[in-house]
């Protein structure tokens, strides 16, 4: 076995700059592998060298064993690293890496076929009589022999894909009637995640929580336990927020799960970092296995700051055939750690999945603190791979001290250009639930209306007068020297000492907000109309006044000081109330992207002319139409030219960041054209369907 000193990173994102970390610190060379969409992505530049792989598509790059491998022995890398997703659990990889002689930092190829499947790993669990829900994962996978086995179960059921994980191909089933969509949909998105439409069936538990362990073995026949970890904060079965080790968990439970975890490692002779979950049912007090990621996990960095281990580093130097250098008895978790991953999406907008460049970034500091994140200003979000992009990380003596510098972190972290989930994040850690027993369901009992933020208009209110007074300041440089040159009513008003009113307006979505802003040198009151409808067909033209009467939907009178050389992601501050505050402003023509401790949004705002032209190009489009809402795939199309649909009946599923979006009709009416085909890649904004409305 040769010693690893040129390690292949096949991902990408915040797991392959982390992993590029250590390799720095080892004095490993890494190599870093990059689709067309990642040509200037961070951990390319970050990488001691990189090679491109193919195209966007995960499916042309970072899912392409072979491309991956001819990179590797392109730069002689003596061994390739997965990270997690993609590649990392795939036989595939790994029977190429042992054919050339690569080594593979991972287990072996015996170990993740064991586990690959959800029901054979079942099978390996009931085996070591390691308790397991009561369930089918049987090899007859006819929809009527699953039916009869739900029926069996008594549902709620739960129907999980057997291959993979994130959520795809899961779907809960309430009731007999609803189980064949339910099977339907789960099987066909189990197959276009991970080409396998099998599935399994479990007694779906009502207050479950979601417990972990964290395995490292060599290949010396070592197993080791590296303590638990608590993962019941999901959404759509995904991860949200994370912590080590777990809370409010009975002592024997608790060794029960690190006993069976390690017996299932031995059984396995497992190699590397791997981990063992369980669903834990709170009622009962009974634990059940559920699947083992032979790979490293997103959560990984809690199990870390709680041991004080680098499992990268161990992942490496188990690879290299080292021994582990020490037992269970020498290993100790001090302290607490909790992790919130933050990713670019709306969830007040049904975590509708961003897109977008970063225009403004600011990593916080702070002791107990660590960020791994895959982005930097700059940062293209494209629509080809998951949301996430970077883990807040905090750690303290105890729980509450870490959810404290947790929320520091999450407070003064500055990322403009998109939409994020970090106040969202924020609100699941000060509920008081957060500090009682967790439970899978929690996001859905903590906010069962859904999620809204808090404070938009007052910062739509600073964010457009922060756009007027960088107006004013260019119009007073030595560039502007005519007085057609400066901003709006200011350009003949203001100087002449009388408060000018001036008109802007805000486009979200199909709507747009017009704001009247009076005022000057920073001091300005912000008045907002009624919201209109871009597609109304009535005079668009047609502008109402506002001024401080009630037709002034919300009003806000504050003071914004503009730091003396502001640049992209400066720091300004807003005097609000009588309270001054900080917040971090990017202003690029007519576009602010503002991130404060409350808040991040890029709002785009338009001139009188911009918005009537825009208005009424829009008219022409009465609400009939369905465009796609991001660059994505069609997987889907659901109607036919001709049928009656309904509004709100789904009419076309488009996949986009690994996530299904069911599209559903604007009107009801009759189908007039679909101008998309299942298969089809579709741009931002593309017609996808006309429908002729009922009269």
């Amino acid at each position: 076995m040769r010693a690893i000193k040129r390690l292949l990173i096949a991902n990408r994102g915040e797991i392959a700059c982390r992993i590029i970390r250590t390799c720095k610190r080892l004095g490993i060379e890494s190599v870093a592998i990059f689709s067309d969409a990642d040509r200037r992505a961070l951990h390319v530049q970050l990488a001691d060298l990189a090679c491109h792989v193919g195209g966007s598509p995960a499916s042309e790059s970072y899912l392409n064993a072979q491309a991956i491998l001819d990179a590797a022995k392109k730069v002689k890398a003596d061994a390739i690293h997965p990270g997690y997703g993609f590649l990392s659990e795939s036989t595939q990889l790994i029977t190429l890496c042992n054919e050339s002689g690569i080594a593979f930092v991972g287990p072996s190829v015996e170990s993740i076929a064991a586990m690959g499947s959800k029901i054979e790993a079942k099978q390996i669990a009931q085996q070591l009589e390691i308790p397991t829900i009561p369930g089918y994962n049987g090899a007859d996978q006819s929809p009527t022999n699953l039916q009869r086995e739900a029926e069996a179960i008594g549902f709620p059921v739960l129907i999980k894909a057997s291959a993979g994980g994130g959520g795809k191909g899961m779907r809960i089933v309430r009731q007999s009637s609803e189980f064949p969509s339910a099977l339907a949909t789960a099987k066909q998105e189990a197959l276009n995640s991970f080409g396998d439409d099998r599935v399994l069936l479990e007694k779906y538990l009502t207050r479950p929580r979601h417990i972990e362990v964290q395995l490292l073995g060599d290949r010396h026949g070592n197993v080791v336990h590296l303590f638990d970890r608590e993962c019941s904060i999901q959404r759509n079965y995904q991860k949200v927020i994370e912590e080590a080790p777990a809370s409010q968990l009975p002592a024997e439970v608790r060794q029960q799960l690190w006993d069976c975890a390690t017996r299932l490692g031995r059984y396995l002779n497992y190699q590397g970092a791997g981990t063992v979950e369980f669903i834990y049912d709170s009622e009962a007090q009974r634990a059940y296995f559920l699947e083992m990621n032979t790979r490293l996990q997103v959560e990984h960095p809690t199990t870390e700051l709680v041991t004080g281990l680098d499992l990268v580093e161990w992942q490496i130097r188990v690879a290299n055939g080292e021994p582990l250098g020490f037992a269970q008895a020498d290993l100790r978790a001090d302290g607490h750690a909790i992790e919130a991953r933050v990713n670019a999406e709306d969830p007040a907008n049904q975590y509708l999945p961003e897109i977008g460049r970063i225009d403004l970034y600011r990593e916080p500091s702070g002791e107990g603190l660590r960020i791994d994140s895959g982005i930097a200003l700059g940062s293209e979000i494209t629509p080809f791979y998951d949301s996430m992009l970077a883990k807040v990380i905090a750690f303290g003596e105890t729980r509450n001290r870490a959810a404290q510098r947790l929320l520091h972190g999450l407070n003064n972290y500055a990322i403009g250009g998109l939409k994020t989930n970090q106040e969202f994040l924020t609100a699941l850690l000060t509920r008081p639930a957060f500090h009682e027993e967790l439970s899978t369901q929690y996001i859905a009992n903590q906010f069962p209306q859904g999620w809204a933020p808090w404070g938009e208009a007052l910062h739509t209110a600073i964010a457009a007068a922060a756009w007027a007074l960088e107006q004013q300041y260019r119009a007073d440089t030595p560039m502007s020297n005519t007085p057609w040159q400066r901003f709006g009513n200011w350009r003949l008003t203001e100087p002449a000492g009388t408060p000018a009113v001036s008109r802007i307006w805000l486009r979200r979505g199909d709507q747009l907000q017009e704001i009247a802003i009076t005022g000057k040198s920073g001091q300005y009151h912000v008045a907002f109309a009624a919201e209109k409808n871009a597609a109304d067909k009535s005079d668009v033209n047609h502008v109402e006044p506002i001024g401080e009467a009630a037709n002034a939907l919300e009003q806000f009178a504050l003071t914004l000081y503009r730091p003396p050389h502001a640049e992209s992601g400066s720091t300004w501050q807003v005097e609000y109330d009588g309270t001054r505050r900080s917040l971090e402003l990017a202003i690029q023509e007519g576009q602010v992207a503002l991130s404060s401790p409350r808040l991040r949004r890029t709002y785009r705002f338009a001139s009188l002319e911009d918005s009537c032209l825009g208005r009424s190009a829009d008219a022409k489009n009465a609400g009939n139409t369905l465009r796609a809402r991001m660059p994505g795939l069609i997987t889907d199309v659901l109607v036919q030219e001709g049928d009656r649909v309904e509004e709100g009946q789904t009419a076309i599923v488009m996949e986009a960041m690994k996530l299904i979006h069911n599209m559903p009709c604007p009107c009801t009416g009759t189908v007039k054209q679909i101008l998309c085909s299942a298969g089809d890649k579709v741009e931002d904004g593309a017609l996808l369907l006309e429908i002729a409305p009922e009269e």
